[in-house]
C-alpha cells in the first residue's frame, strides 16, 4: 500500500509540539515533502497549526488509547514523529503500529527504563519489517550522539585505533534570569522524571551500558563525578536536569556498530558528558567557586540516583510532593524567549593509543523547547527523505546509528552545526 505522507507529527498541541508542527511548516515545502498532524481532539488539533507557514496535507484522528487510530496512521506514512509523552503511558502503541508496518518512528522519551523494555519487545518485528525506531531525538540525545559519532570517525580515520573514550563539556546560555523552574526544564520532562522516580528504574541509574545488544553489552557504571573537561579544562558536574540520558543512547551505538563489523569504537568504549558550570547563568565569579559548584550539583545528582533505588515507600510520597509542586505539562517558558538561548557541546574522542580528535556543536534556541523541537522535526524529514545516504540498519537505533554523519549539514536550517575543530 502506497503511504499518503512522508511524516505524521503525532501530538502538534503541547509546547514542543506546537514547535516542531511551526518547524514542518516552514521546512516541509522546501523539501516537497507531505506532512499531516495527528491528534485525539481534532479541534484542538486544527487550532495549534492555524496561522502556520504553510498548513498540513491532513488533519487525521489518533488516540494512543485507540490502537486501530494509531496502526492507521502508521500505514499512512513514512515517518511519525511522536510528541505524545509521558512515552511510558503512550509510547507502547506506537513503536508496536510502526514496527508492525514498516513505518519509521522519532521521539522524545526519556524514560530508559522502560525503552529496555520496547526494545526487547519490538526490535524483532522492526528490524522485520525495515522500520528504523529513533527515541531520544531531542536536546537528549541527538547532537551529543552525533556529535560523539563525529568526533570519534574523524580520529579513527587519521590513526586506525579504536576510540577508547569521548568526553563532552556543555554550556548553556539562557536567555535572561530564570523565573521559574518550567523556564529550564518542560512539565512533560519533569513528569517523565518524577514518574521513572515512582517506578523505581532499577539499572536504568546504575549501569550506562543499559540499553546495549545483550550479546554486545558493555560494563560500567555512571560517572557523576566532578571533573574537568579533558579539551577545554571547564570544570563538569553531571547533565541537568537527568545525567541517566545520554550515556546508555551513546554506549548503544557504539555496540551496535561495533555488531554490525565498525571498528570505529573499542570495545572498551566510554562515554561520559558534563555541563559547564562556570557559563551558567549566575555562575560563580569568585575564584575556586566552580569546583565547589561541580561537586554538590554531583552530590544532587547521585542523591537522586539512590531514591530512585528507595523503597517504594519512599519513592512514592516523595515523588507526589514532586508533581504537586513542580511545572505541569504543557508548562513552558513565554514562546519569545525561546529563540534568545543558544548552547555549546565541546567533544572530545580518544583512541586506545592516545591520540584525539575535537568537534564543536553550537546551537540556538531554548535546548528543552525550540531545538529540541527543530532537531526532532529536521531529523523526521532526514528519515523521510534521506534515502541512500542513511545508514543501513533498522529496528531500535539511536540518532547516529539511523542518521549516521553524511547529512549533518540537513541540521543547518534546524538551528545545529557540527565541525571539527582539531
Amino acid at each position: 500500500m502506497a503511504k499518503r505522507f512522508d511524516v505524521v507529527l503525532l501530538g502538534p498541541t503541547g509546547v514542543t509540539g506546537r514547535e516542531v508542527a511551526r518547524y514542518l511548516a516552514e521546512r516541509a515545502p522546501e523539501l516537497d515533502v507531505r506532512w499531516a498532524v495527528a491528534g485525539r481532539d481534532e479541534a484542538r488539533v486544527r487550532a495549534s497549526v492555524e496561522g502556520l507557514a504553510s498548513a498540513p496535507v491532513d488533519v487525521l484522528h489518533a488516540d494512543t488509547s485507540d490502537a486501530t487510530s494509531i496502526d492507521a496512521v502508521a500505514r499512512s506514512t513514512r515517518v511519525v514523529a511522536n510528541l505524545v509523552g509521558p512515552y511510558a503511558r503512550h509510547g507502547e502503541v506506537v513503536y508496536a503500529a510502526c514496527a508492525r508496518h514498516g513505518t519509521h518512528e522519532i521521539d522524545l522519551t526519556g524514560e530508559i527504563d522502560w525503552l529496555r523494555t520496547m526494545i526487547d519487545r519490538y526490535d524483532g518485528s522492526a528490524r522485520a519489517s525495515g522500520a528504523k525506531l529513533v527515541p531520544t531525538a531531542g536536546f537528549e540525545a541527538l547532537p551529543f550522539d552525533l556529535g560523539a559519532l563525529l568526533a570519534a570517525r574523524t580520529v579513527h580515520e587519521r590513526s586506525g585505533e579504536g576510540v577508547t573514550a569521548v568526553d563532552v563539556a556543555v554550556t548553556i546560555t539562557p536567555e535572561g534570569r530564570l523565573a521559574a523552574i518550567s523556564d529550564a526544564v518542560s512539565g512533560g520532562t519533569f513528569t517523565s522524571g518524577v514518574e521513572l522516580l515512582k517506578r523505581g528504574p532499577g539499572r536504568a541509574t546504575t549501569d550506562a551500558y543499559f540499553l546495549d545488544p545483550p550479546e554486545a553489552a558493555g560494563i560500567g557504571a555512571y560517572d557523576l563525578g566532578a571533573r574537568r573537561h579533558p579539551g577545554t579544562g571547564q570544570w563538569l558536574a553531571p547533565m541537568f536536569p537527568s545525567a541517566f540520558l545520554n550515556p546508555p543512547i551513546a554506549h548503544r551505538s557504539a555496540a551496535l556498530l561495533r555488531q554490525g563489523g565498525d571498528r570505529t569504537f573499542a570495545a572498551s568504549y566510554r562515554y561520559r558528558e558534563g555541563i559547564a558550570v562556570g557559563a551558567m547563568a549566575g555562575g560563580p565569579k569568585l575564584p575556586g567557586a566552580e569546583p565547589v559548584l561541580a561537586v554538590t550539583m554531583a552530590a544532587l545528582q547521585g542523591g537522586f540516583g539512590l531514591l530512585t533505588r528507595a523503597p517504594g515507600a519512599v519513592r512514592g510520597p516523595v515523588a507526589d510532593a514532586l508533581l504537586r509542586f513542580g511545572p505541569k505539562a504543557g508548562e513552558g517558558p513565554r514562546p519569545e524567549t525561546l529563540d534568545a538561548w543558544h548552547y555549546r557541546l565541546d567533544v572530545r574522542a580518544t583512541t586506545t593509543g592516545g591520540s584525539t580528535a575535537d568537534v564543536v556543536v553550537e546551537a540556538r534556541g531554548h535546548p528543552g523547547y525550540k531545538s529540541t523541537a527543530t532537531m526532532v522535526g529536521e531529523a523526521a524529514l532526514v528519515l523521510a527523505d534521506g534515502g541512500e545516504m542513511l545508514p543501513e540498519g533498522s529496528g531500535f537505533l539511536t540518532p547516529a546509528t539511523a542518521l549516521g554523519t553524511e547529512l549533518l549539514d540537513r541540521f543547518a536550517p534546524a538551528g545545529v552545526t557540527f565541525r571539527v575543530t582539531g
